[in-house]
């Protein structure tokens, strides 16, 4: 008698040990378990007017460790009236490595909001993080960009979605 809940717990642990392994292989590259089914360019950028949607997947770009890595080609908004801001909607979706990482997003270079994102993650290992910034700009164009930053030797990026603005 004793050992029939021993081979229970003994299955337990490995179809336990399975699914940890397989949901990572299953959602693939682009980080999504719908795997090869979204068609997506890797940046695609809407530019409007007044703003910009940038969306993208890195399907699993390693980053460097402790560096900054810019994730867009930039957006160029400009800037009409001297009472103007830049606003800033970001989400990067990544496998961290277990280590910190941060999504930082710059103006003409200068940074404007960088800010340390959760490592916790489920089976797959994917994370999702999301920061938004604003800041007042002079007359004229003006370059927003986004960046990742990682403290992993093993990170990698996927999805991302960004949403520049401009108010006046």
């Amino acid at each position: 008698m004793m050992g029939f809940p021993m081979s229970i717990s003994k299955l337990v642990i490995a179809l336990a040990a399975v699914s940890l392994v397989s949901t990572a292989a299953f959602a693939g590259p682009s980080g999504s378990p719908l795997k090869g089914a979204i068609k997506q360019p890797p940046v695609q950028t809407l530019k409007l007017a007044k703003e910009a949607y940038v969306t993208g997947n890195g399907l699993s770009t390693s980053l460097p460790q402790f560096a900054y890595t810019p994730i867009d080609t930039g957006t160029v908004l400009r800037c009409t009236k001297p009472t103007c801001v830049i606003s800033a909607d970001v989400t990067a979706q990544m496998q961290t490595g277990g280590a910190d990482w941060a999504i930082c997003i710059t103006v003409d270079g200068g940074d404007i909001e960088c800010q340390y994102q959760g490592v916790q993650s489920g089976p797959s290992s994917f994370v999702v993080g999301n920061v938004g910034a604003s800041s007042p700009e002079a007359i004229g164009k003006h370059t927003v960009q986004t960046s990742l930053y990682t403290e992993s030797t093993t990170a990698t990026y996927q999805y991302f979605a960004m949403h520049y603005a401009v108010h006046e």
